[in-house]
């Protein structure tokens, strides 16, 4: 049985951590899934029906090597609207990332509630209306470490990167839970899980 008893054996192992390199405006990036039908479904779990206890399922493996990747760096969430962390009584991408136990910095916020999913893709660079920042000085000459559960358009990460460069960060580079990726993509996409294990 694997550590994380929320998870049957079988569902821990189709996680699959993928350890995906890419680059999003010019900052390194990195997600650990591809956007599987499984992951798909664990986040929903845990973000659309409350199950809390499934935050720990996605990095927890991965802790020492996480910690030390971005050892220095201060993390900024990607927001959701306050309402809809009230209405589930917590946030998801801060309950996932909370284990890495790095500075926080509250900098961006979404000014109404906007559901990325239920948007088509050309809607969805409606974000630039939606997404913006407060007390961005607090990040200058800091290295940032930007989080979010979804990797889809990249359309909020690059708006939030954006919002980040005014307040002139050393650095800036990305973390996320999954991404989604072009199936002619999969075979030849380059990981470093043989680095892990």
């Amino acid at each position: 049985m694997n550590k994380n008893n929320v998870l049957c054996e079988k569902c821990f192992q189709e996680l699959e951590p993928k350890f995906i390199n890419f680059s999003i405006l010019g900052n390194k990036a990195l997600s650990i899934y591809y956007y599987t039908e499984h992951i798909k479904s664990l986040i929903h779990t845990l973000k659309a029906c409350g199950d809390y206890e499934l935050k720990d399922v996605f990095i927890s493996r991965f802790l020492p090597y996480l910690k030390l990747r971005y050892k220095g760096y201060h993390i900024v969430y990607v927001p959701s609207h306050k309402l809809a962390d009230l209405k589930r009584g917590f946030n998801q991408v801060e309950a996932i990332f909370s284990s890495l136990n790095l500075p926080v910095l509250d900098v961006l916020f979404k000014n109404q509630d906007h559901h990325q999913a239920s948007h088509k893709s050309k809607d969805r660079l409606k974000i630039d209306d939606v997404l913006e920042s407060k007390d961005i000085h607090i990040v200058k000459n800091k290295k940032i470490l930007l989080v979010d559960d979804i990797f889809t358009t990249g359309s909020t990460l690059r708006k939030s990167i954006s919002l980040l460069n005014e307040g002139n960060p050393k650095k800036i580079e990305v973390l996320v839970i999954a991404k989604t990726i072009d199936l002619d993509k999969r075979n030849t996409q380059k990981t470093i899980l043989d680095k892990l294990y």
